[in-house]
């Protein structure tokens, strides 16, 4: 019996990572290092995940996910979520915490770590507050010089554009005007930050913060709006006048015939590219200090989170990001949205423009020399006829070797049963003993493919299989490999023990 208790013991440790020697001491299980993500065993981690936000104030800005949520995550893969925190449930009146709100994101960290899902907390607002008809700042924070609130247009994010409220409400944040309690309201935001960041610095599931959703630029949208338009109308014929033009664009139905006209990508990036000093002179003039007066809140009480810092909202759409780096574990977060998303054409997403977005989105994270997270894509939610786009911004961020959190999480059934499901449920290297040199996954040849250099013994490579039961494995050199399932499911990891050689896996499904 002793034999045999010790062979199974040799056993386990073989198929766990629990033999591997730990090369760097933290609280945390992921760090940066060479531009890429690693955990504490020194292997390079891609991430791959999903966003789990709750707007509707109601409902205090909880989500009603559970634990079969959690277990249905793990079980596509995921391991990675971004999880909205909101301002307004997070500071409800000048300078108090509601540690219940807390507590109630406390729990769906414990669910993501029971499943061994990394968790990024989010600090999530669209169109400034909830009193706008999006989410973020709490009413006291609404600093707008009495400016109306006017939304016009077809999508949700047209009010950018055309609400004066709004845009005052983000003129005076970027200006850090006093609240009614005399103290700033970026002061406010970093000692939510700081009271975030000294509860989750020694949570090794939380990895991370995202200091804040898609930062707006304020009232200088009016003048790219100009800038824009301007250009328009120079690169096209459609329209002859301002008043013309907008009578097309902020009518949903009439917008495609002004998209139709930016297929051309070098029309389209024409158009962007002349924005793109405004921009500029916005992230580094306002954006960045906003991010280092954060930043030092938190590195105050916490040394070894990552920070996710984003570009100007304008990057989603492929405008050059002036973002600069200011902390040596800053991962650059931005997001990646064809110009038709949230509109009823979404299935009829550009191919070039996509891939614009995100090469651009690349040659940033190159300048600054930092790993690169999608924190937003897709938006497809119950649309049809959105598969394909799905697919191939899948194939764009594996080429690209970086992290991605899909957008967003609206119930497991509703995903498992949507048409691009595939894209998020689909086989990927979770973790690499060295470098990942590429993988990608052929669906048309069911052929998934990875290649990574090994640098160290007593680890294991980790690959996610959506299906435990491929056609063949070959092993490149011939080693040993082990597959085990997740739970019940048809799911699981392939684990290959390192041999310190160039390896290369091949999957047939």
């Amino acid at each position: 019996m002793g034999i045999l208790l010790f062979l199974s013991l040799v056993f386990l440790l073989v198929l766990t990572p629990f033999n591997i020697k730990l090369v760097y001491a933290s609280s945390k299980d992921l760090t940066i290092r060479e531009g890429v993500f690693i955990d504490r065993y020194g292997r390079e981690v891609i991430l791959h995940g999903i966003n789990l936000v709750c707007k509707d104030k109601n409902s205090r800005y909880i989500g009603p996910w559970n634990e079969l949520d959690f277990s249905k995550l793990k079980e596509w893969g995921i391991n990675c979520i971004r999880l909205g925190i909101i301002w307004d449930g997070l500071e409800p009146s000048p300078g108090y915490i509601d540690n219940d709100y807390l507590e109630r994101i406390d729990r769906f960290i414990d669910l993501a770590s029971r499943n061994g899902i990394y968790v990024i907390l989010d600090m999530h607002q669209d169109l400034y507050s909830h009193k706008f008809g999006g989410d973020g700042a709490p009413e006291w924070a609404i600093l707008n010089d009495g400016n109306p609130h006017i939304n016009i247009g077809g999508i949700w994010s047209d009010a950018y554009f055309s609400s004066p409220a709004i845009k005052s409400a983000f003129d005076n944040f970027w200006k850090n005007r006093s609240a009614i309690d005399g103290i700033g309201l970026q002061d406010h935001y970093a000692l939510c930050w700081k009271t975030i960041a000294g509860r989750y610095a020694d949570n090794p599931t939380v990895i991370g913060y995202d200091i804040m959703n898609e930062p707006f630029i304020g009232s200088d949208i009016d003048k790219i709006w100009e800038i824009m338009v301007k250009k328009f109308m120079e690169e096209t014929k459609i329209a002859n006048s301002l008043e013309e033009l907008e009578g097309l664009w902020f009518n949903i139905n009439k917008r495609i015939e002004i998209i139709k006209e930016l297929l051309n990508p070098e029309v389209f990036t024409s158009i962007i590219d002349s924005t793109e000093e405004i921009y500029r002179r916005f992230e580094i003039e306002r954006l960045v200090p906003f991010y280092k007066r954060v930043v030092s809140a938190i590195r105050e009480v916490d040394k070894e989170s990552l920070l996710f810092l984003e570009p100007s909202v304008s990057a989603n759409i492929g405008v050059y990001s002036g973002i600069e780096k200011i902390d040596d574990l800053q991962v650059y977060a931005p997001h990646a949205y064809d110009i038709l998303t949230d509109t009823p054409f979404i299935g009829e997403s550009n191919y070039k423009r996509l891939s614009m977005i995100l090469n651009r989105h690349k040659e940033t994270q190159q300048r600054l020399g930092i790993p690169m997270l999608i924190g937003e894509w897709g938006a497809f939610g119950r649309n049809i006829g959105v598969k394909d786009v799905a697919i191939f911004i899948i194939k764009l961020i594996e080429e690209l070797k970086c992290g991605e959190t899909y957008w967003d999480y609206f119930g497991y059934m509703e995903i498992e049963n949507s048409e691009y499901f595939d894209a998020i449920k689909r086989p990927y290297p979770m973790r690499i003993v060295g470098d990942l040199a590429y993988y990608k996954f052929d669906r048309d040849n069911n052929l998934f493919e990875c290649e990574w250099e090994e640098k160290f013994l007593d680890s294991n490579t980790v690959i996610y299989l959506h299906d435990t039961s491929p056609k063949s494995i070959r092993i490149i050199p011939e080693s040993k490999f082990f597959v085990e399932r997740i739970g019940d499911s048809s799911a699981g990891y392939l684990i290959i023990p390192s041999i310190m050689n160039k390896r290369r896996v091949e999957i047939n499904f």
